[in-house]
């Protein structure tokens, strides 16, 4: 290029004047018009303001844009003689100085290629400097993005924006992603109602009604948004590529299968980012594939049950076969002999003679005896007469391998014999006889609960409309509120440890595994281990701020250096703080439970009963935690129960999104007796007055729940009676008898 030559696309920016300070007034600067001077005539002034240098992924964006768009803003300058030479001071575009300067050396143009300067006589440099940089405003990053997605429209590719602009693929791809989010999303991010965050979490999808419906749902509830909640409500229907039955099935599968998958940009490092958007083809492909191998072991078993999920209340209800034990190979044995010698000298060594190399042999001999009894254990086998009568369920384990449980017997299948006592007990084979060798006698366990028990549990929550998910989260709040209430009440919480140590002292054989307390001691979650770092839940869950604050229980003696002083510490202390602090620590270990639940503990729904806790005023349901997550016959019988008929009719036809709504609006504590939801006096009480599902215990006294006896049942109504006005729960959602 030749020295002379005029740069290619260089925009001039005419500044018309510059505001000085003057000791009287403010006046223009005199400023010459816009020159073209050599760029190796130009040095960074020393009153240029910015010190602190950009990163080296801005300057790579800056270098990019001036090589694909040329000097789109011109530089400030002073006159500066330098031995002899005139050259010009930079002391505004530093940065841009630096990036003409890299260019150049790379051979992108003349050294002595002419920039354009904005020529300055008078004035404070170093204010001017700092104006240029401090007034400028940078464009909004949704401005960016609708620019970047206007550049594809017009037939610009990934690659080519991102090397005119010195950024990442993908950087641009996530900026493009941006920009498929709905318009009122973007909006709302210029308006400051959602950070970058939030509007990187709606973005996970192109599908814009859905962002919108999300968004609603967002503002109905009058929370800010957040990165946790907006993803987990976009994918609430979704099923993570991660998931065991999404590995079992495999990726490439399930696409050919014509199932749509949804992908997250903007995932953290280790996250999967892909999220399946057909769960129910997932599943079908799934039991597919667990049907397949279910049929063909029923070829050896009475019954084979393909399962997606086999957790332990889904085999609890079952017996179990205990299989022939495998036998060691001659060579074997004669290692575990060995072995088992030299552990034994091993252990016998005093402490005083033991050494780093002794305990590594002692490692060594361990590992390979577990190895080898590894190896024992998978010979053991089945019988001909344990296929007979047992079966398999065929499920997926939690790494998305295909897992078989065998040896399980139904309840009618369990052979059972009189234990000489009038009683009956589970035995061996029907068949089976004593003259059968001990290794031929198959020992049969019972089921660890009672197979209603383990049955029902899904019926119950469906029946009561209830998700899974849902259920953890109503089971918490519930929870957090009884240990709350049971932490200030001393012979609740006395009652409830008394009755359980003295059952397994005094009656071990009651035991069934099921308890109302982890009599351990651990303290028992306040969330589900899925809201744990979900901001909405603490407004959700009003047992926790109160659990959280112990400024009032006496634990100084816990600040003695050893137990013994820590106990001679609380020994001391008076019957009344030793009262509070037992009521506070028992309440700390309630296990969470919902009354509808088939294995809901008696003994705790009678302590909940005895707190006498209103559940209505301690929590309200809204949007985001019950009415958007039943289904909609579910809302409208809500609303029928508790704000009468004709309001339910009223809505019937109404979107399940919009019903939602309304019921939020309904059911919350306006203040204003619920004229703002257009309710009657007499409505708004109910709606105060209900109570969300599985909180309210059931009667001291009535055992356990039954579920065919009348946990859904409907209440009875008088002909008088508005059914609206009857009840202020849905039927259903009680236990028997509440």
């Amino acid at each position: 290029m030749k020295a002379r030559e005029r740069p290619d696309r260089v925009v001039f920016i005419n500044i018309l004047e510059i505001p000085m300070k003057s000791n009287t007034s403010t006046v223009p600067v005199a400023a010459q018009a816009i020159q073209g001077i050599p760029l190796n005539r130009l040095v960074l002034a020393p009153e240029n303001v910015r010190r602190t240098p950009a990163d080296r992924t801005a300057h790579a964006e800056l270098e990019a844009s001036i090589r694909a768009h040329g000097l789109l803003e011109n530089l400030v300058v002073r006159p500066e003689d330098s031995s002899g030479r005139k050259k010009f001071a930079v002391i505004a575009g530093g940065r841009r100085l630096a990036a003409l300067n890299a260019i150049a050396a790379a051979g992108g143009f003349a050294k002595n290629r002419p920039v354009p300067c904005l020529v300055v006589d008078n004035g404070d440099a170093g204010e001017l400097s700092l104006a240029e940089n401090v007034v400028r405003v940078a464009m909004h990053p949704a401005d960016q993005v609708v620019s970047f997605a206007k550049l594809m429209q017009e037939g610009a590719t990934v690659a080519t924006i991102a090397a005119r602009f010195g950024i990442s693929e993908n950087t641009v791809e996530q900026r493009l992603r941006l920009g498929n989010a709905a318009p009122a999303l973007l909006d709302a991010y210029r308006a400051g109602e959602m950070d970058l965050s939030a509007l990187k979490a709606f973005a996970m999808t192109t599908d814009q009604e859905r962002q919108r419906t999300v968004w609603r749902k967002i503002t109905d509830e009058g929370s800010r948004p957040t990165e946790w909640n907006i993803r987990r409500m976009l994918t609430e229907e979704r099923v993570s590529s991660a998931s065991s039955v999404a590995r079992f099935v495999g990726i490439d599968e399930y696409v050919a299968a014509g199932g749509p998958v949804m992908r997250d940009l903007f995932a953290e490092e280790g996250e999967s980012g892909e999220w399946l958007e057909d769960p129910v083809l997932l599943n079908d492909l799934a039991m597919k594939k667990l049907k397949a191998e279910a049929d063909r072991l029923a070829t050896k078993w009475k019954w084979a049950l393909p399962l997606l999920e086999a957790s332990w209340s889904a085999t609890s209800g079952y017996g179990r076969i205990e299989p022939r034990p495998g036998k060691p190979t001659a060579k074997e044995e004669s290692e575990l002999k060995r072995i088992g010698a030299r552990l034994d000298e091993l252990f016998g060594i005093p402490a005083e003679g033991w050494s780093d190399e002794l305990q590594e042999e002692t490692d060594r001999l361990d590992d390979r005896q577990s190895v080898i009894e590894e190896k024992i254990d998978r010979r053991a086998s089945f019988r001909e007469e344990d296929c007979a009568i047992g079966g398999c369920i065929v499920t997926i384990d939690r790494d998305g391998i295909l897992k078989v449980i065998e040896g399980l017997v139904r309840a009618e299948d369990l052979p059972i014999q009189e234990d000489g006592k009038g009683g009956r007990k589970n035995g061996r084979h029907a068949g089976a006889t004593d003259t059968l060798d001990a290794e031929d006698d198959a020992e049969i366990i019972p089921p660890s609960v009672s197979p209603r028990n383990s049955n029902t549990a899904a019926k119950a929550r469906e029946e009561a409309g209830v998700g899974i998910g849902l259920a953890d989260d109503l089971r918490a709040i519930r929870n957090g509120i009884v240990k709350s209430h049971l932490a200030g009440d001393f012979g609740a919480a006395f009652d409830l440890v008394l009755f359980q140590i003295a059952r397994a002292v005094f009656d071990s054989s009651h035991y069934d595994g099921r308890d109302a307390l982890d009599i351990s001691f651990r303290e028992t979650p306040d969330r589900p281990m899925t809201r744990m770092n979900d901001d909405c839940f603490a407004g959700w869950s009003p047992g926790e701020d109160i659990l959280d604050d112990v400024s009032s229980l006496p634990l100084r003696w816990m600040e003695e250096e050893d137990d013994g002083a820590r106990f001679a510490a609380l020994r001391e202390l008076p019957r009344e703080k030793k009262e509070a602090l037992f009521a506070a620590a028992v309440a700390r270990t309630v296990r969470g439970q919902l009354s509808f639940e088939p294995n809901a503990r008696p003994e705790l729904e009678a302590t909940v009963a005895r707190l006498d806790i209103d559940f209505a005023k301690e929590v309200r349901p809204t949007a985001g935690l019950l009415w958007t997550r039943l289904r909609k016959d579910h809302l409208l019988a809500i609303a029928g129960e508790t704000l009468g008929g004709k309001w339910a009719r009223d809505r019937a036809k109404f979107r399940k999104t919009d019903l939602a709504a309304a019921m939020g609006k309904a059911f919350s504590d306006s203040g204003d007796g619920g004229s703002s939801a257009g309710l009657t006096a007499a409505q708004h009480e109910a709606a105060m007055a209900w109570t969300m599902p599985g909180f309210r215990a059931f009667p001291e006294g009535a055992g356990e729940v039954s579920a065919e006896a009348g946990a859904c049942a409907e209440p009875v109504q008088g002909p008088e009676q508005d059914p609206g006005q009857e009840s202020s729960e849905l039927p259903g959602f009680l236990a028997e008898g509440a």
